[in-house]
C-alpha cells in the first residue's frame, strides 16, 4: 500500500519548497520526520525517488496549521530536509519559503481574502516570531502576474512586502547571543574575528580578508576551493557550539547544518552578477556571501539577508564595519549578493547603548506551481488513517 499525502509545491523567492497542511501529516516527532525525508527522496544525492530537487534551496518543506498564538492568522514551520543524511532540521526559519506562506494560506482557505492586499499574520513556530505578509489580491484571488523582479529568479511576479516584526533574538532570545557585538573565536582552522547576531536567524559574520577571500567570488569559486569550504564550516560550528546550539562543535554539521548561517562580507566592490547584470560599487551599501547547507548559496537566504541588515545598523560589528555609513534618514539597506542586488528596510531604536529592531522587510515574489498527492510507502506511517 503507498499512503497518499496531499501537497503543494510553492516557489517562495528564490527557494521552491513543498507546502503540507498541519492536518495531513503525523504531529512532530521522529514519525513526520521519516515522511518528509520519505517525500523528498532523502537521504540520496539525486534525491531521484522523492520531490526533492537535489539542491538545499529545493529540499525545503513548509507545514501550515491554525495559529497555535492570538494575534496570528496560521502556524508556519519550517523544515531544511538534509539530502545526504537522514535530517529535518527545524531550528530556524527560511525568508524564502515565507514569502509564499501568505498565498498559500489564502488559496488554501486559511485566510479570507481581502482586495487588495490581504495581511496575513505568520506564526513561525521555529521562532516564536511574526511575520506580516501583504499579499495583492484581486476578485478574491492571490495576484500572481506583476512588476516585481527578483535577483535569482526569471521573469517579475506581484511584490509581496514580507514584514519581520522585532526580529531580534529569534532562535538565541538575543539579539547578541554571546553579549558583545564581535569577538575572537578559536575555531578547528585557527582563530577569527567574528560577529554573531540573531535576527530572523542566528549568523555568524567573518571578514572576507581574513579568509581569504575577495568578497566577489562566485558560487561556483567558492564551492571549488575545499580548503575555504572547511575554514567556513570549522568558523560556523564553532559559533554553533558557541551560541548552544550543539554541545560540541564536531557535532555541528551533523545535528545543525542550518543555523546558525555563514556569511562573508566585504566593502561595496564592482562585480558581474551570475545573471550577467554588472553590479557597481554605489548600487549596493555591502558585499557578502553565504552559505547554505555548506555549499555557498546562488543568491542569499531572506532571513540572512534580514539578519545581515540588522547586523550593519548594530555599533561595532563587523557588518557596520564594512557597510557604506547610510544618511541619517535612511533606513534601507542594498546587499550585493551573488545574484544581484536586495533591498531591506530596517527600522532600528537605540537608547541608553541597547539596540531594538523593531522591523524588517524586504520584498519577494511567489509562485504555486504544482498542487496534488505525493506517495510514501505505507509501512513508513503505521496507524495511518485516510483523512
Amino acid at each position: 500500500m503507498q499512503i497518499p499525502i496531499p501537497v503543494t509545491i510553492m516557489r517562495g523567492g528564490t527557494s521552491r519548497g513543498i507546502f503540507f497542511l498541519e492536518k495531513d501529516l503525523p504531529a512532530p516527532g521522529p514519525l513526520r520526520d521519516g515522511v518528509l525525508l520519505r517525500v523528498f527522496g532523502s537521504p540520496d544525492p539525486k534525491q531521484i525517488d522523492g520531490l526533492g530537487g537535489a539542491t538545499s534551496v529545493t529540499s525545503k518543506a513548509a507545514v501550515i496549521g491554525p495559529p497555535s498564538v492570538a494575534g496570528a492568522d496560521v502556524d508556519y514551520t519550517f523544515a531544511q530536509v538534509s539530502i545526504t543524511a537522514p535530517l529535518v532540521d527545524c531550528k530556524g526559519n527560511c525568508g524564502n519559503i515565507s514569502s509564499a506562506v501568505g498565498p498559500f494560506a489564502i488559496m488554501a482557505g486559511l485566510v479570507r481574502a481581502i482586495d487588495p492586499v490581504t495581511l496575513v499574520r505568520i506564526h513561525n513556530t521555529n521562532t516564536g516570531k511574526i511575520i506580516v505578509a501583504e499579499v495583492p489580491v484581486e476578485n478574491g484571488r492571490v495576484v500572481v502576474e506583476g512588476e516585481c523582479r527578483i535577483a535569482g529568479v526569471p521573469g517579475s511576479g506581484a511584490r509581496i512586502l514580507l514584514n519581520f516584526e522585532n526580529p531580534g533574538g529569534a532562535v538565541t532570545g538575543k539579539l547578541l547571543p554571546t553579549g558583545v557585538s564581535r569577538e575572537t573565536l578559536p575555531t578547528d582552522a585557527g582563530e577569527y574575528t567574528v560577529s554573531i547576531v540573531d535576527a530572523a536567524n542566528p549568523t555568524v559574520f567573518v571578514r572576507a580578508q581574513d579568509i581569504g577571500m575577495r568578497g566577489d567570488e562566485t558560487p561556483q569559486e567558492i564551492d571549488a576551493d575545499e580548503a575555504l569550504l572547511g575554514r567556513l564550516e570549522a568558523i560556523r560550528s564553532a559559533a554553533c557550539e558557541r551560541i548552544g546550539l550543539v554541545a560540541h562543535r564536531r557535532d555541528a554539521t551533523r545535528l545543525s547544518p542550518a543555523v546558525p548561517k555563514m556569511t562573508v562580507v566585504a566593502p561595496p566592490m564592482a562585480y558581474q552578477a551570475t545573471s550577467g547584470d554588472s553590479v557597481a560599487p554605489e548600487e549596493i551599501d555591502l558585499t557578502a556571501r553565504t552559505m547554505s547547507m555548506q555549499k555557498a548559496h546562488r543568491n542569499f537566504a531572506i532571513t540572512g539577508a534580514v539578519c545581515t541588515a540588522v547586523a550593519a545598523r548594530v555599533p561595532g560589528t563587523i557588518v557596520a564595519e564594512v557597510t557604506k555609513p547610510p544618511a541619517p534618514s535612511v533606513t534601507g539597506l542594498r546587499l550585493g549578493h551573488p545574484g544581484g542586488v536586495i533591498a531591506l528596510e530596517v527600522d532600528v531604536v537605540a537608547e541608553g547603548g541597547s539596540v531594538t529592531i523593531r522591523r524588517a522587510a524586504v520584498a519577494r515574489t511567489a509562485r504555486r506551481l504544482m498542487q496534488g498527492l505525493a506517495f510514501i510507502p505505507g509501512e513508513l506511517w503505521p496507524g495511518y488513517e485516510m483523512g
